[in-house]
């Protein structure tokens, strides 16, 4: 009887790193935090925008980035920069405040 020979998977989708280079891992190991799922009402020119942001993302080679991904970056960088927001009265105020650099 004889054996089905078939293309072992190493033989064909090996990777492009020589063995003696590490291989670089793409996003975050492990989540640093539980994370919950929440709704965030975004208008078409937001959206647009985060996936813009997404493909430029990947072009780079994050291949399986994710819009929340995205977002869960842009909040702690927010909170990096730990801004002012006491006494803001509406939302263009608070872009201004989140984009204005601490004195």
């Amino acid at each position: 009887m004889s054996t089905k020979r078939t293309i072992a998977r190493d033989s064909v989708f090996r990777g492009t790193t020589s063995p003696d280079q590490p291989q670089v891992k793409q996003g975050l190991s492990a989540p640093e935090k539980p994370t919950r799922q929440t709704a965030v009402w975004l208008a078409d020119d937001e959206v647009a925008w985060l996936d813009d942001r997404l493909q430029d993302i990947r072009r780079g080679g994050w291949r399986n980035a994710t819009r929340s991904a995205l977002i869960r970056a842009l909040i702690r960088a927010a909170i990096e920069q730990d801004p002012d927001l006491a006494g803001v009265s509406g939302e263009r105020e608070l872009s201004q405040r989140l984009t204005t650099p601490k004195a």
